[in-house]
C-alpha cells in the first residue's frame, strides 16, 4: 500500500472520528447545547455570514494578485470564481484537492506549470504568514494572563509589545526578502506590496469577527476570538489528515478560549461557525459560477 493510499486512509477515519465524536457529544449534552443554541442570535448569524463572504471576496482579489505577480493579469470576477469554487475541494480527503483544482484551472487558463507553482505558493504563504501573525500578536497583547501562566518572561504588557512589533518587522521584512528570490529577484513595487500586507490583514479581521458573532450578544472578547480564530485556521490549514482543518480548528479555538468561556461552549459555537463558514462557501462558489461562469478560456495572445 503506498503512501498517498495510507494518506486517504487516515483522512477518511478522521473524518469519521470527528462525526462521531460530535454526535456522542450532542446526545450526550443535548439539554446544554439547546441552551446553548437558543441564545443564537438570528441577526449576528447573518451578519457572521456577511463577513465570511466578503472576507472570501478578499482572499479573491489576493488570488488575483498572486497571478498578477507572475505576469497573468486577469479580471476579479475570473479570480473569484476560480479562488470559491476550488475552495470546496479542500474537504474532500486527499487534502490537496482545492490546491490541485486551482492549478488545473491554471494550466486551463494557459499558464505554466512553473508560473502557476509560484501564484500558488506565494498566496498560501502570504495567506498562512499573515495568518499566524495576527493570531500571534493579538494573543500576545490581550491575552496577557493567559500566556504569563505559561510563560512567566511574558508577563509584562511592554515585553509583549515589543515581542509583536518585532514579529511584525519579521514578517514584513520575510515576504520582502521571499518574493524577491522566489520572482527570481524581480523589482517589487511598493504600493502592490503594501497594499497585499493590507488585505491579509483585513481578511484575517473580518473572519476573526465574524467568528465572534456566533456568541451571544455581550460576548466581550472579540480581539481574543480574532487572535483564536487566526491561530487556529493556521493549524487546520496544515493538519494534512484533517480536510479543510475539520475538527482541528475547532479543538484548538476550544484550548485558546478556554479562559474566557466554558470549553464546552466555545466548542459548541466553534461548530456552529464552521457551518456558517462552509454555508459561506457554497454560496459564494456556486453564486460566482451561475454569475460569471466557469473561467476555463486560454490566455489570448
Amino acid at each position: 500500500m503506498n503512501r498517498e493510499k495510507i494518506l486517504n486512509i487516515l483522512k477518511y477515519c478522521w473524518i469519521m472520528v470527528v462525526i462521531a465524536g460530535a454526535g456522542w457529544y450532542f446526545f450526550n449534552h443535548f439539554q446544554e447545547i439547546s441552551k446553548y443554541l437558543d441564545s443564537l442570535s438570528i441577526f449576528r448569524l447573518f451578519a457572521c455570514l456577511a463577513l465570511l463572504l466578503i472576507g472570501k471576496m478578499v482572499i479573491s482579489d489576493i488570488t488575483r494578485v498572486s497571478l498578477m505577480k507572475v505576469d497573468y493579469p486577469i479580471e476579479y470576477s475570473e479570480a473569484l470564481t476560480i479562488t470559491t469554487i476550488t475552495q470546496l475541494g479542500k474537504y474532500l480527503p486527499g487534502g490537496i484537492w482545492h490546491l490541485a483544482g486551482k492549478f488545473g484551472f491554471y494550466k486551463v487558463k494557459g499558464i505554466t506549470a512553473k508560473k502557476a507553482t509560484q501564484a500558488i505558493v506565494m498566496e498560501n504563504a502570504w495567506l498562512l504568514s499573515s495568518a499566524s501573525l495576527v493570531g500571534s500578536v493579538v494573543l500576545l497583547i490581550f491575552s496577557g494572563s493567559t500566556i504569563c501562566g505559561y510563560v512567566p518572561f511574558l508577563c509584562g504588557l511592554n515585553i509583549r509589545i515589543i515581542l509583536s512589533i518585532l514579529l511584525l518587522a519579521v514578517w514584513i521584512a520575510g515576504l520582502l526578502i521571499f518574493e524577491w528570490f522566489f520572482m527570481g529577484k524581480k523589482s517589487i513595487n511598493p504600493k502592490v506590496f503594501i497594499l497585499v500586507l493590507v488585505k491579509q490583514l483585513i481578511t484575517w479581521l473580518l473572519f476573526g469577527v465574524s467568528f465572534w458573532l456566533v456568541f451571544p450578544k455581550g460576548s466581550d472578547f472579540i480581539l481574543q476570538a480574532i487572535g483564536a480564530f487566526s491561530l487556529s485556521w493556521v493549524v487546520g490549514y496544515i493538519a494534512f489528515f484533517a480536510p479543510g482543518g475539520i475538527g482541528i480548528r475547532e479543538v484548538l479555538l476550544t484550548i485558546l478560549l478556554g479562559s474566557f468561556i466554558q470549553p464546552e461552549e466555545a466548542g459548541i459555537y466553534a461548530a456552529i461557525h464552521r457551518l456558517v463558514w462552509m454555508l459561506a462557501e457554497i454560496i459564494i462558489g456556486v453564486g460566482s459560477v451561475m454569475l460569471f461562469g466557469m473561467p476555463v478560456d486560454k490566455k489570448k495572445d
